[in-house]
């Protein structure tokens, strides 16, 4: 593609998006609509109906659905909602409804009793907070409004030491303190427990909750149960004598984002043939697959390889290649390049790997932003590559947890 024709007149970022489109050269086709809602290019009643609501759909949606997928009691869940409207019965909001004779934090005496005092600055919850939260990072947690504050931390993916998300330690550890809070207002301070007592009892029922959220249910049908996985050693696998192998990956910074693709050849004794790494634009992760499947045959034709195996982890993009041609695809153009690069006279295998056994492909596509755009052949491996295919042709593996069956099938002998 002539960029030069367009690298001065338009945006960097519309420039990254035209460089990663197909055209079609060989074919007098005809243009074809799509429908842009859906992956496949089909029109949808459902993706219509989405798009004539989209102005009318509540901003905080993800924040609600974040909310409501929390792998935690339904009680939890619904005091974070009702939290978020503001409709939790302080002290100050009963007092306003003339239903409380003050409207103070029945511990602190004299403080107003908000929603964020009780959760985060009265005494027993800062000692708690105190003891979570890295000293660096204090002073934005304990300055942030109630909304802000609530917000962020909800959507915080986070891992913590005792197994749940962020999100879900925070959302539990709130809930506590106000269960906490409420013992203070209807039964008198000497039944709540104090900062020690309190900081260890959130800690407990959290680690318990989670490890009973997680725990297969003795009820059959109550929660989809993942399936057993073994562990398998997995790494690069050999073509047999006569057939060359093929190694193709492709990666997209932000899905869609700036993404490349790499690939190499080498023989059954896992010598290196030829290699290439290619900078496509801006495109999502199935997009530069397929840019990796269409460089790499190309590739292999050109060093007259006739006998290729290729080995993806993408099975998203081998399902794409193998289905009937569909030409309202958004990815139709690049497909069809494909398909006749498969057409071509020689014996061809397509076979799904995992990223174990594709490390040195999966390398070459990280490292294509370090060149200009488009495709650059190697006649020989980049230097800090050089260990990998060493690895593999030694049969370097790794264990990977895996559901049986689901290993490729034997290599054409």
């Amino acid at each position: 593609m002539r960029t030069e024709l367009f690298n001065t007149l338009l945006p960097m970022e519309i420039q990254h998006r035209i460089t990663s489109i197909a055209v079609d050269t060989l074919s007098s086709g005809n243009d074809e609509l799509f429908w842009a809602a859906s992956a496949d290019g089909h029109f949808l009643a459902k993706s219509a109906y989405s798009l004539q609501n989209q102005e009318f759909q509540d901003p905080d949606e993800k924040l609600w659905k974040t909310i409501w997928r929390l792998p935690t009691p339904k009680r939890i869940r619904t005091f974070m909602w009702t939290i978020l409207l503001g409709k939790i019965a302080t002290n100050s909001l009963r007092f306003a409804r003339k239903c409380a004779s003050n409207p103070f934090c029945s511990r602190c005496q004299g403080t107003l009793e908000t929603i964020l005092h009780i959760l985060r600055d009265c005494p027993p919850a800062r000692y708690f907070w105190n003891r979570q939260i890295p000293g660096a990072d204090q002073g934005r947690f304990f300055s942030l409004d109630q909304d802000a504050w609530l917000r962020e931390n909800i959507g915080k993916e986070a891992s913590t030491d005792m197994g749940p998300s962020w999100g879900t330690f925070f959302c539990t550890a709130v809930w506590l303190m106000w269960k906490n809070s409420c013992t203070t207002s209807f039964k008198g301070e000497q039944a709540a427990l104090y900062p020690p007592s309190l900081a260890y009892s959130i800690m407990a029922k959290v680690k318990l909750w989670h490890e009973a959220w997680v725990a297969p249910s003795p009820m059959p049908g109550n929660r989809r149960q993942p399936a057993d996985r073994v562990t398998a050693n997995i790494g690069w696998k050999q073509p047999p004598e006569g057939w060359i192998a093929l190694n193709i990956d492709g990666a997209s910074c932000g899905n869609p984002g700036q993404a490349g693709a790499g690939g190499l050849l080498r023989d059954a004794s896992g010598k290196w043939i030829a290699g290439f790494t290619a900078s496509i634009g801006s495109a999502t992760a199935a997009l530069a697959e397929l840019w990796a499947f269409y460089y790499g045959l190309d590739l292999a034709w050109k060093e007259g390889c006739r006998a290729v195996i290729v080995q993806s982890d993408s099975k998203l993009a081998i399902q794409l290649i193998e289905k009937r041609h569909d030409p309202v695809h958004p990815y139709s153009t690049l497909l069809l390049a494909i398909r006749r690069k498969l057409s071509l006279d020689w014996l061809v295998s397509i076979s799904h790997t995992y990223r174990e056994g594709n490390r040195a492909a999966d390398w070459l596509s990280k490292h294509s932003p370090v060149y200009p755009y488009g495709r650059h052949e190697l006649a020989s491996p980049p230097s800090g590559l050089i260990p990998i295919p060493q690895d593999d042709a030694r049969g370097v593996c790794f264990e990977r947890q895996i559901v049986p069956g689901t290993l490729a099938p034997a290599l054409p002998s």
